[in-house]
C-alpha cells in the first residue's frame, strides 16, 4: 500500500512538472510571436455601445497571448473618469477599455472626453505612448482626437490606430433626429457618394468637414490600420456605413501617417455590428497589426 501511494504521488508530481513546463513552453512560444512593450492599446466603442461590444475583441487578444486587460475606465455623462483593475507600470501590451456612460452622447463629446482621459492618463500613469481601437463613432472619434491633439506634449504619442467600421463622411439610412444635436447631419445615402481621384469624397459632409479641417496635425509617427465591411449585397456598405464614408479615411490620414493599411471584410459577417464581435478576420488583423513581430 505504501508502495503505491508513493507510485501515485510520484505520478502526480509527474503530471503537475510537465504542465508547468507546458506551460512555460506556450508563454514563450507566444512572446517569440508577439511584441513585448508597455504601450497600452484603449479600445473604444461606438454609439450605444457598452463593455460587450470590446469585449470580445479584447478577449481575443488575451487568449492569443498578445495582450492582457489591465484597466477599465468608464467616463460618467459629467466626464469624470472612474478607474478599475490594476496599473503596473512595466505590464507587457496593457489594454485599456474605455466605457461611455452616456453611450448615445455622439462622436463629438466621445472625442472631447477622450482628450480628457488621454491627459490624465499621461498625468496619472506617465504613459507616454498608446495605441487605439475604435469602432463606429468609436472609430471616428480615435481619429477625431489624433487630429485635434497631433503630438502635443501633454498627451501620449500615438503609436497605431485601428479604425473598425468608421463613418467618417456620414451614415447611410439613418435620420438626423435619431443622432445628437451637436451638429452632425448623418445624411449619407446609398450610391449617392463616391471618392474623387485624389481620395477625398465628392459629397463633404458636416462631420467630415470637421476631419479634413485638421488633416495636417496627424502624427507622423502613427500608423493606420482601416477595417471595414461590404455585405455584397449590392448596397456598397456594412448596412450603416457606406464603403465611400469608411475609405475617406485614406483622405484624411495616409499622406502624413507612417503607414496606412486596409483591411475589408466580405459577405454576412461584414455587417455593422459582426465587425467588431466573434470575427475572426478581424481579431487577426487587428492583433498582427497591434502586437505582431
Amino acid at each position: 500500500m505504501k508502495k503505491w501511494r508513493l507510485w501515485v504521488i510520484g505520478l502526480f508530481g509527474t503530471f503537475c512538472l510537465a504542465a508547468l513546463l507546458l506551460t512555460w513552453y506556450q508563454r514563450q512560444q507566444q512572446n517569440t510571436r508577439y511584441l513585448s512593450a508597455h504601450t497600452p492599446t484603449l479600445f473604444v466603442h461606438g454609439w450605444r455601445g457598452t463593455a460587450h461590444s470590446t469585449d470580445q475583441m479584447i478577449s481575443a487578444a488575451e487568449e492569443a497571448g498578445a495582450a492582457k486587460k489591465v484597466l477599465t475606465v468608464t467616463v460618467t455623462p459629467q466626464g469624470k473618469l472612474i478607474y478599475s483593475g490594476y496599473w503596473r507600470k512595466n505590464q507587457r501590451n496593457p489594454i485599456i477599455q474605455v466605457i461611455f456612460s452616456n453611450n448615445r452622447a455622439g462622436e463629438v463629446q466621445y472625442t472631447r472626453w477622450l482628450i480628457k482621459l488621454m491627459r490624465d492618463l499621461k498625468q496619472r500613469y506617465q504613459v507616454a505612448q498608446v495605441n487605439l481601437v475604435g469602432h463606429s463613432m468609436g472609430a471616428y472619434a480615435v481619429v477625431a482626437y489624433a487630429l485635434k491633439v497631433g503630438n502635443q506634449a501633454a498627451y501620449p504619442r500615438l503609436h497605431k490606430l485601428v479604425a473598425i467600421a468608421g463613418p467618417f463622411d456620414g451614415i447611410a439610412g439613418q435620420k438626423s433626429a435619431t443622432h445628437p444635436a451637436d451638429g452632425t447631419t448623418w445624411t449619407d445615402r446609398f450610391h449617392e457618394n463616391h471618392l474623387m481621384a485624389n481620395g477625398e469624397p465628392l459629397i463633404v459632409h458636416s462631420e467630415y468637414l470637421r476631419l479634413e479641417h485638421l488633416r495636417q496635425n496627424f502624427p507622423r509617427q502613427a500608423k493606420v490600420l482601416n477595417i471595414y465591411g461590404d455585405l455584397k449585397d449590392g448596397t456598397d456598405s456594412d448596412k450603416v456605413v457606406t464603403l465611400v464614408s469608411a475609405t475617406s479615411l485614406r483622405y484624411l490620414v495616409a499622406k502624413r501617417a507612417a503607414s496606412y493599411q486596409t483591411q475589408k471584410v466580405t459577405g454576412p459577417n461584414a455587417e455593422h455590428s459582426r465587425l467588431h464581435h466573434n470575427n475572426p478576420v478581424v481579431d487577426g488583423a487587428l492583433i498582427a497589426f497591434l502586437w505582431g513581430k
